[in-house]
């Protein structure tokens, strides 16, 4: 199975909590961290369901660095900046079919 590791950074800013998955630029927010984070796992699928569509998700994964994992664990160096949260999720590219 291929599959690609992405982190969300999560701040809170007013009443909410804004979420951002750092590598494909998608983001969202809730009113809890983990709505902010489910909602911006949604949207970040259908922005690789949609490239997909378009035939253009390798090229936008290889443009932004985006390492495709096949098996086995991966692990990448995440910075969180100050005040946030950072989240890593794994979504396998089998969802893309």
């Amino acid at each position: 199975m291929k599959y690609i590791i992405i982190t969300f950074e999560v701040s809170r800013e007013g009443d909410y909590y804004v979420s951002e998955c750092r590598e494909l630029g998608t983001s969202s927010f809730g009113p809890t961290e983990e709505e902010a984070i489910e909602r911006v796992l949604d949207a970040t699928e259908v922005y690789l369901n949609t490239l997909e569509d378009l035939g253009e998700c390798d090229q936008v994964l290889k443009e932004r660095g985006i390492r495709v994992h096949t098996g086995g664990a991966a692990s990448d160096k995440v910075m969180c900046p100050p005040n946030a949260s950072v989240h890593s999720g794994v979504i396998p590219l089998g969802i893309l079919a």
